[in-house]
């Protein structure tokens, strides 16, 4: 992806939290060798992820890549995820409810954000050529 972006050009990137509290999968670089995971990772409709990317390991592969990271943040709290028991719950509760929910811990310290949201957005840029 790194020498596909232009200069002054951006990535968006969306990814499971690796530290969000219930996660049990591996770090990214926990793995010696990720590529003998692609046939059964990068296919239709693969089932679920390998391993995990944290917050450290984004900023690691976007600098491997040329790339540095303009924003990171996290969203999707285990509630309103239903990830708590709360699926059913989700369905008939008002939109503001769970909208508030997630306004909440969108606005948590970032040492908390990181444990309860199960998704993590990166924006990844490439810097301009004249410096």
């Amino acid at each position: 992806i790194g020498a596909l972006v232009k200069p002054d050009g951006h990535v968006v990137m969306t990814t499971p939290n690796g530290a969000y509290f219930r996660n049990r999968l591996p770090r990214f670089s926990d793995c010696p060798d990720p590529s003998v995971y692609e046939s059964a990772q990068f296919k239709p409709n693969a089932d679920g992820h390998i391993f995990l990317l944290h917050e450290d390991e984004v900023f690691r592969l976007a600098r491997e890549a040329g790339l540095s990271v303009s924003h990171l943040s996290y969203s999707t709290n285990f509630l309103t995820a239903g990830y708590a028991g709360t699926g059913r719950l989700l369905s008939v509760l008002p939109g503001w409810v769970v909208q508030a929910l997630e306004r909440t811990s969108a606005r948590l310290p970032e040492a908390m954000a990181q444990k309860v949201n199960v998704s993590m957005l990166a924006v990844l840029e490439r810097a301009s050529l004249v410096a």
